[in-house]
């Protein structure tokens, strides 16, 4: 194992972590903030020079990552970078509690909106923006971004890319790796812009409206008050936050076609008329399910559009009170946890690429078992599916059920409502950000079952097998 390129590279990360910290710290200036606040971004920021500094003045000899070294920077850049990103939020004492703070910025990172704050007007501005921060890097990828303004010549960083892209199907847009994140990032960053100041002309301040599409762009929902986006009382509003979002969550590789104008792979892609298809469908049934709750039909609509495309894109931002909506309206939205956006976006879940492609083996072993000779293959936007991705499908599948079956055993020793426990490990595991059947924040939990969550939380954006390596013994041999 290459352990000297794996603690170069995790050094140059933890210099770009201590350059973002300079954004915060301009609107620590900017608001004129007291100098708790600006010392613990400086010291943090110290903390990282000196440590990233030490770290990339020895080079290593053999500058190869081989796929188990991609896995493990992955999974500890995303790691460090929550433990680090958490100090500000200590030292400045608006979140005392390392724990808590690393399951904030574990939340921010992986873009997963899940809080432990009951107000969240405790934050300073800068951090507001800070953790807020966090998902907009988060949502493409730490290290995606880290690829982008990287040097990498020899394209050696494409296993660290292949480890954090969500998805089943890893691809390149263009053949160098570093254009591609490049390209990633550039479309991400344009239709953030775009979305913050949509949000702006409708009315919101310029601050609330670059948070929010900060945490709408990297479908995480962390917002700028405790009542999320029903602060702002408009319709209008809200129709913005639930189409930008619906928008975040569709594959990033498609807008790239858009672009050289090859409409057909666009709106020909089975998982994006898949996604819109489940998005529809969901709306229509919660809308005739919640109606009566509502003043009108229109606002009705409204609510069940919004809910079910900041569910579905992992976003999680509020406007309702969901614990009043009927159970039959509850499940779906616990469903569409689990299903979430689609392979290539900003979003959570297990992508809707993966539940496509389940429906399909699921189909064809039903077939199989009336047509036991006949030759049954998957198509996916008219391709023949190999053997060996559907087999890691339902390798995926198998893991997933069992951590997730785990987070609930334990996350049900603190807490008796099974609502809650299930959507606390569905929210979490599948980066969604808020829970079902209470109206309270993660802070209920004990801190064991925080540490728990945080972890499952990077397991999860990480799409579960590089944190696991983390703890398998054999990682760390020789060979």
């Amino acid at each position: 194992m290459n352990k000297s390129m794996i603690r170069f590279l995790l050094s140059k990360l933890l210099l770009i972590e201590a350059a973002l910290l300079l954004v915060p710290l301009v609107v620590a200036f900017i608001y004129r903030e007291n100098f708790t606040v600006i010392s613990s971004i400086l010291i943090t920021m110290a903390i990282l020079l000196a440590l990233g500094g030490l770290g990339v003045l020895f080079k290593p000899k053999n500058y190869h990552v081989y796929t188990k070294e991609g896995m493990l920077i992955v999974a500890l850049c995303w790691l460090l970078w929550s433990f680090f990103g958490a100090l500000p939020f200590v030292l400045s004492k608006q979140i005392p509690s390392i724990i808590d703070a690393f399951f904030e910025m574990s939340s921010g990172f992986t873009t997963t909106g899940a809080t432990i704050l009951p107000d969240v007007s405790v934050l300073s501005h800068s951090l507001l923006f800070w953790r807020s921060f966090a998902h907009l890097i988060g949502g493409m990828g730490v290290l995606v971004f880290a690829l982008a303004i990287m040097e990498n010549s020899n394209n050696s960083h494409l296993e660290v890319m292949r480890a954090e892209v969500p998805g089943p199907i890893f691809g390149k847009v263009v053949s160098k790796l570093k254009e591609t994140a490049q390209i990633l990032y550039i479309i991400y960053l344009v239709m953030f812009v775009i979305f913050a100041l949509a949000l702006w002309w409708a009315g919101m301040p310029l601050f609330d409206s670059i948070v929010t599409a900060m945490g709408g762009a990297g479908t995480g929902g962390f917002a700028v008050y405790n009542d999320s986006i029903a602060h702002y009382h408009s319709a209008l509003i809200a129709n913005i936050v639930s189409v930008g979002t619906l928008l975040f969550g569709v594959n990033f590789n498609l807008y790239y076609f858009l672009l050289l104008r090859k409409f057909k792979a666009f709106f020909g892609d089975e998982e994006l008329r898949t996604y819109f298809a489940i998005v529809l469908i969901s709306t229509i049934l919660i809308w005739l399910n919640v109606g009566g709750l509502y003043s009108s039909v229109g606002k009705g609509l409204e609510y069940s559009f919004f809910e079910v495309s900041t569910i579905i894109t992992t976003t999680g931002f509020g406007i309702t009170d969901l614990t009043v909506w009927p159970l039959f309206s509850q499940v779906i939205l616990l469903m569409l946890m689990f299903i979430g956006g689609s392979a290539g976006s900003t979003a959570g879940g297990i992508k809707v690429m993966r539940a496509l492609i389940l429906g399909k083996i699921s189909r064809n072993q039903v077939i199989s078992s009336l047509y036991p000779n006949r030759v049954m293959t998957i198509h996916v936007n008219g391709s023949s599916l190999e053997k060996e991705t559907q087999h890691s499908i339902l390798k995926y599948l198998a893991i997933y059920v069992m951590i997730m079956l785990a987070l609930i055993f334990f996350l049900s020793l603190d807490n008796s409502n099974f609502m809650v426990v299930v959507s606390a490990a569905a929210s979490t595991f599948n980066n969604i950000g808020p829970m079902l059947g209470t109206s309270d924040t993660f802070a209920i939990f004990s801190p064991f079952s925080k540490v728990l969550m945080s972890l499952a939380m990077i397991a999860g954006r990480l799409e579960i097998y590089p944190m696991l390596l983390l703890f398998i013994p054999k990682t760390w041999s020789k060979y």
